[in-house]
């Protein structure tokens, strides 16, 4: 007898719901898209605990009768599709016809749905696949209501590997606001636990969506996005390079309707924006695509959140130039040429006497760059005076093109301590470097007669904030800055729920956070090594890369990202520097564990020898 038997229809319905409910806010998507291809004006989701508890999903579509009711809990059965060829013509969100199958092999389902032209409606009850109860009449209004209960309750496997409540509730916030972007049109409600965390209009206007995720006076400063050409229709809306955040998830893309993935039109995105949007920083934007669907396919991906275009180069160029389109009429375009250095605060121009460089240099440095020791009140955040540093690709081809020449290893840095250096210490040759002065603004140049070293000033000051932070945040010596003003705050939900979520350690470090209304945070005070900076970048960072791994020590994840993003407060490139603050970064420099890396992993440090030199200059051969 063979080997091979084919599965039943239950543990094929269980393996593939893996590919289509992978989390509660996978579950919402596909009940919301059924809800739209309904033709629903409205929808209401409701969950609790995150939606793992419950996910409740109501609209006044189309309904259904009895035998559909009964039918749509089929594995690919689909009003959407009759003939091969409609997948080559897709306009509906829905076609595969496995939601619900998906979803009933996993959960406990409770349908409700009735016509309009029927008086009553009718009830199914599915539980792992199998119907437990119905078809049986019930009264309710038209439309269709979907209960979940108990998602992954067959597969105790699936259940463990979900994050917290709140991470689970952060992402069904996203998909739902995702879901309404793409149809402002109807009207699109979330309740969690009892409270409302989001709602829009239903009155077409993208932009009040909008104004409902980021708030009225955020969404005011939006540029309007509209290009055609003979196959496609571009419109949304894009935030100003002054609203760029750190992280990516504020890109929203659809095509006929559909919310999609796209590396290559996001890529086109930050092509219009062109050299507006500062390192590190990702725009805010909306793209809708109206396009024969003919052009693309939409059945390439589990989840069709990926799409396969048959022109995707064209369309790449349209939403670039309407992009940059969007931000030259708003006279937002960028003339590197006519770009005027901007003047260094007074407090930098005052040149420290040598004789008054205390011993610990680090204090020195900081208190000659960025004024006296701070108070223990802040009025609300300011953004710094900043001069952008060289291209990263510009720094790079200067050790690239030194093949002989580099910052030293960490097996050199033992070398170099000499015979009295302690393994893993600098040792005495950063403290013998003689300076000789600064170049272009940027570079500090020694030697110490046998060896030439350009070290990268911004670098180097990074090094030393971040030990100097890190060590008071070991030690717990860190003191809450109350903001005289509170600082509101909006982020990506995702984002959102990792403060959220650490709150009471970041609270531990000097930065209190509170719930602020629906889906906000409001900032009451910060950590001192924070202070005069721009708070509110510095959170955006530190949401985008609050990743902890499992198992891992919070308090030290958390305290090392707080004195990464405390490090924006080193001293610029194109930053001149006076004599006595130079040699005080270098004794500061030399008193640390690794004074070769900044906390990035970047070089500080490039030593050329008088071989080096006398090889460049032909004096060798």
């Amino acid at each position: 007898m063979g080997r091979i038997r084919v599965m039943s229809e239950a543990l094929a319905n269980q393996i593939a719901a893996g590919e289509v409910v992978e989390r509660p806010a996978s579950c919402v998507k596909e009940l919301v898209e059924n809800s739209f291809d309904a033709g629903a004006r409205h929808v209401s989701v409701a969950i609790e605990e995150g939606g793992i508890r419950s996910i409740v999903v109501q609209d006044d579509g189309c309904g259904m009768d009895e035998e559909d009711a009964v039918l749509a809990f089929a594995r690919h059965a689909t009003s959407k599709l009759l003939r091969p060829q409609d997948l080559f013509s897709i306009r509906t969100l829905g076609f595969r016809g496995e939601a619900l199958a998906s979803i009933a092999a996993v959960a406990r389902v409770v349908l409700r749905t009735r016509p309009a032209d029927r008086e009553g409606g009718v009830e199914v009850r599915v539980e792992g696949t199998n119907r437990v109860e119905g078809p049986r009449p019930v009264g309710m209004p038209p439309g269709t209501r979907i209960e979940v209960r108990d998602l992954f309750f067959n597969t105790p496997a699936r259940l463990k590997y979900l994050r917290t409540v709140a991470t689970e509730q952060a992402r069904i916030l996203e998909v739902v606001q995702r879901l309404a972007l793409g149809r402002p049109e109807v009207a699109v409600s979330l309740m969690a636990d009892g409270r409302r965390l989001f709602q829009s209009g239903g009155r077409g206007e993208r932009l009040e969506v909008l104004a409902a995720i980021y708030g009225t006076g955020e969404a005011g400063q939006f540029l309007p996005v509209c290009a055609e050409s003979p196959d496609y229709r571009v419109t949304g809306y894009i935030g100003r390079p002054t609203q760029a955040r750190a992280s990516r998830h504020h890109g929203y893309l659809y095509v006929n309707g559909r919310t999609i993935r796209s590396p290559g039109l996001h890529q086109a995105v930050v092509a219009g924006y062109g050299p507006r949007l500062m390192v590190g920083r990702h725009p805010v934007y909306v793209i809708a695509v109206e396009m024969d669907p003919r052009l693309v396919d939409v059945n390439i991906h589990p989840h069709k959140s990926e799409v396969r275009f048959s022109e995707e180069r064209d369309l790449a160029a349209l939403v670039a130039r309407a992009v940059e389109g969007a931000l030259e009429q708003a006279a937002l375009a960028v003339s590197l040429a006519r770009r005027q250095p901007r003047p260094r605060p007074a407090a930098v121009q005052q040149a420290l006497p040598l004789e008054r460089v205390p011993r610990h240099p680090v204090a020195a440095v900081a208190e000659s760059l960025y004024g006296a020791a701070p108070v223990r009140h802040a009025s609300a955040p300011s953004v710094r005076e900043r001069v952008e540093p060289p291209p990263a690709s510009e720094a790079e081809n200067v050790t690239e093109n030194q093949p002989e020449a580099g910052g030293p290893t960490a097996e050199e840095a033992v070398r170099l301590g000499g015979a009295g250096g302690q393994e893993g210490q600098p040792g005495p040759w950063l403290q013998r470097l003689r300076l000789v002065g600064q170049a272009l603004g940027t570079y500090i140049i020694a030697e110490d007669g046998e060896h030439l070293y350009i070290i990268d000033q911004h670098a180097a000051h990074e090094r030393v904030l971040y030990e100097r932070f890190s060590e008071r945040l070991r030690a717990r010596e860190v003191q809450p800055v109350a903001l005289l003003s509170p600082l509101p705050l909006d982020l990506a939900p995702r984002d959102m729920a990792r403060l959220w979520e650490h709150r009471r350690v970041l609270g531990d470090f000097g930065l209190q956070v509170e719930e602020f209304g629906t889906g906000h945070l409001l900032v009451r005070s910060v950590p001192d090594v924070w202070e005069g900076l721009d708070v509110r970048a510095l959170l955006e960072a530190l949401a985008a890369d609050l990743h902890l791994p499992d198992g891992g020590d919070v308090y030290a994840v958390v305290a090392d990202r707080i004195a990464l993003q405390a490090c924006k407060a080193a001293v610029k490139a194109n930053h001149r520097m006076s004599e006595p603050e130079l040699t005080a970064l270098l004794e500061a420099l030399a008193e640390l564990p690794d004074p070769f890396h900044c906390p990035h992993g970047r070089p500080i440090v490039i030593r050329l020898s008088n071989r080096d030199l006398e090889k460049g200059f032909r004096r060798i051969v």
